[in-house]
């Protein structure tokens, strides 16, 4: 059965490689998916009433986890709401997940050790309820989501959806490969010999690693 999280479906990559849709092909597709959201840095699928306590760095910009930013109910600071006149998130900002702040800065917290802390370096702030909170709905609709809701329009990016497809193809083809052993050959010439760094290779394919490239996240903690 198909997951939220599934960047492309099953039936896509049983078509690329000649083979039939099987349980065991649906849980490949949700292993690919979540390597390519996790290589990426993010979260694809799309969320709706989203709650984030974002650091503020004393800066004019809020970076949000789940970009694209689709719409923001509400921004907090220190428990009072903060006017929607005061803040936007339009064009490329929202494809990057930011909310800017049009006059001054947000609060002066910061993120470290994963957590909204009070204290960075030579500066106080608050975290949690006392510091920032956004409310918003982000991300895309991914193939998985279509396949639970037909009435959904996938507006994932088809290079990341090809990506999980090219990922899923070769856990489907790496299956009982050692990945210790790698094989060279020319002509009817063969030989195999010991991979000593293969201990660290991606699952996600040199071609799918390009493709993402526009979509990896690089958050500042």
């Amino acid at each position: 059965m198909p997951s939220p999280a599934d960047l492309c479906l099953a039936s896509t990559v049983a078509d690329d490689l000649g083979v039939p849709v099987s349980s065991r092909l649906e849980a490949l597709v949700s292993a690919a998916s979540r390597a390519v959201a996790g290589y990426c840095g993010r979260v694809f699928e799309r969320g709706e009433g989203l709650v984030e306590y974002p650091a503020g760095y004393g800066r004019p910009l809020l970076l949000l986890e789940r970009p694209p930013i689709l719409a923001v109910s509400g921004v907090w600071e220190m428990g009072s709401q903060v006017s929607v006149e005061e803040y936007e998130s339009p064009g490329k900002l929202a494809d990057a997940g930011m909310v800017r702040r049009k006059r001054g800065v947000w609060r002066m917290t910061a993120r470290m050790s994963g957590r909204i802390t009070e204290t960075l370096g030579d500066f106080d702030g608050a975290g949690g309820e006392d510091g920032i909170r956004v409310v918003y709905d982000g991300g895309f609709v991914t193939p998985g989501q279509q396949a639970l809701d037909g009435a959904l329009v996938v507006t994932l990016p088809e290079d990341v959806q090809e990506a999980a497809v090219l990922t899923v193809v070769q856990l489907y083809r790496s299956r009982g490969v050692d990945a210790m052993v790698a094989s060279e050959s020319i002509g009817d010439w063969s030989v195999s010999y010991f991979a000593a760094k293969a201990e660290g290779k991606s699952p996600i394919p040199g071609t799918a690693q390009a493709l993402l490239a526009p979509y990896v996240l690089h958050r500042v903690s």
